[in-house]
């Protein structure tokens, strides 16, 4: 049977009655089909509401056909034709969402007490595109679901639709593309700027409320915990009576996902010449963890961390050829490395984790792992209580200490042997600050590995470079102490990825900085190479 014969078919099933039989009716209840599903209305609409949404529909006909259908006609028909694909794909989108707009203008004019007119959301996203950038193919405009947009001081209810081209398996959504096959969202320059951002899930951000994020994060030093909360609070405040299901945490974690794709969308489209970004589906943790592994996001980040590194040193330290010089008269003269410990956070107890970026020079770098560890209401169950209680009380390495991954990884390995006892620890610690007090006379001190004997470990917050024009240049984490070997490290990976450094340096302690490289560099503490070299030139 032809594709034209299954169509005709159905038809004839839709419509028993010849004299209201036509292909006009048909094609109006299939494209209003798609456009206003059943599920329109979240969780699932009243009884009442679908009734009223198949009586609009039977408006509609009355006006399009001149021909009158009841509401059981409507549903028969409805059923027959939207269950083939065939039939909705070969009757033409001629119905536009702004003939239903007008429609139901007057639908509330005559129906002023119905649930549908009522709740009918005025919001509509259609997708940032409907020609296919690939092929050039015209797209159908299909509903997607429902969704719910959050601005800076309300929720408001929404219908989210998108356009998918199966030839090249790609769907057009309002400010992405879902690659089908690859199960991964695209992000062009071009859908970037839709006013709305959704990538998956329910909740669509409006730029107002991510851009709003981003200035109270650098001005306010928000988080995305306090950020939610407070917004959630004032939605309560000036809407009492609100309806949504957006709560605080909610609120935080989807902020966090969609904030982090978004901002690095912008930063990768202003400093390269990057014309779209790949990234995972799904935006939420849980979806994407598998134990004993990492999330998707991270792994994400992980595989491209050095690329997103190298544009931005890369940019930023070359700054003054970009926009010209800054107003302060000795731009990109000076660089300033200091240590911030005010953004310090728990992270996993594991500690052999090296880095082999600047292993030419400096050997390999221990860095520790900078995931947070396990929670304790997450998948510890498998302790007793007893048990459990025993581990808090007397052992270091307790699976709340370790990061899903090395969890399991510190359980399979042996007791580190090569490492020093706490007790010679301590003492190495003290000969060394005695040493500085005695022969140095620095009046810096280093006294963060201390912490290195509380129950849970903590990092010491990040390093970061700037320019005496007040422009970061660089940053890295300090899951473990600061010290010589890791602001080497810092300023070697700057190097390797293209940052252009000054040759004039002000540290806090360069006098260890200034002793470390004079009397290593050249042996094998402290390799010559053309990077190493370079910070050799540095004053």
């Amino acid at each position: 049977m032809s594709i034209a014969e299954i169509v005709s078919q159905r038809v004839q099933q839709a419509f028993p009655d010849e004299n209201k039989r036509t292909l006009k009716a048909a094609t109006v209840i299939v494209n209003v089909g798609r456009l206003i599903p059943p599920s329109y209305v979240y969780p699932l609409p009243p009884l009442c509401t679908s009734e009223e949404r198949l009586h609009f529909i039977s408006f509609i006909l009355k006006k399009e056909t001149g021909i009158d259908y009841s509401v059981d006609e409507v549903l028969v028909a409805h059923n027959v034709l939207m269950g083939s694909e065939n039939v909705q794909q070969q009757l033409n989108f001629d119905f536009n969402i702004g003939t239903i707009q007008h429609y139901l203008d007057e639908y509330k004019l005559e129906q002023p007490r119905s649930t549908f007119a009522r709740s009918f959301s005025p919001l509509l996203l259609f997708p940032h595109r409907i020609v296919c950038n690939i092929c050039d193919a015209q797209l159908k405009t299909i509903f997607q679901s429902y969704g719910q947009v959050v601005y800076c001081t309300k929720v408001q209810s929404c219908l989210l639709y998108k356009a998918d081209c199966h030839v090249c398996r790609r769907s057009y959504r309002v400010s992405s593309v879902y690659l089908m096959d690859q199960k991964q969202t695209l992000v062009t320059a071009e859908s970037q700027m839709s006013d709305f951002i959704h990538f998956s899930g329910s909740i669509v951000f409006s730029k107002e409320i991510l851009i709003s994020f981003s200035s109270q994060l650098i001005d306010d030093y928000a988080t995305f915990e306090g950020f939610a909360s407070a917004t959630i609070k004032v939605f309560n405040r000036l809407h009492p009576n609100r309806t949504d299901h957006i709560n605080a945490d909610g609120l935080a974690r989807n902020l966090e996902a969609v904030w982090l794709y978004y901002e690095l969308t912008n930063f990768i489209f202003m400093t390269s010449k990057a014309k779209d970004i790949r990234f995972p589906y799904a935006m939420s943790e849980g979806r994407t963890r598998i134990k004993s592994q990492q999330s998707l996001r991270a792994i994400f980040i992980e595989r491209n961390l050095n690329w997103i590194y190298h544009i931005f040193t890369t940019f930023w330290s070359n700054h003054e050829n970009v926009f010209g010089s800054c107003k302060c008269g000795n731009c990109s003269k000076v660089m300033v490395i200091d240590g911030h410990q005010k953004p310090r956070r728990m992270v996993c107890r594991y500690d052999n984790v090296t880095s082999i970026m600047n292993a030419a020079e400096l050997g390999p770098i221990n860095k520790g792992c900078p995931y947070m560890p396990r929670r304790k209401n997450s998948e510890n169950q498998e302790l007793s209580g007893a048990r459990n209680r025993l581990y808090e009380l007397f052992y270091l390495d307790h699976p709340y200490y370790f990061c899903d991954y090395h969890q399991s990884k510190h359980a399979e390995e042996l007791s580190l042997e090569t490492k020093m006892s706490d007790n010679e620890l301590q003492q190495y610690l003290g000969y060394l600050r005695e040493l500085d007090r005695k022969e140095s006379q620095c009046n810096v001190g280093r006294n963060d590995m201390d912490e290195r004997f509380e129950s849970k470990k903590r990092s010491m917050g990040f390093i970061a470079s700037f320019l005496n024009c007040g422009i970061i240049i660089g940053f890295s984490d300090s899951v473990n102490h600061e010290g010589p070997r890791k602001i080497t490290d810092h300023l070697l990976t700057m190097l390797k990825l293209g940052a252009k450094l000054p040759s004039l340096l002000v540290y806090d302690a360069a006098c260890q900085l200034y002793k470390f490289w004079r009397y290593r560099f050249g042996t094998e503490h402290m390799q010559k190479t053309q990077f190493s070299q370079q910070l050799m030139e540095i004053y």
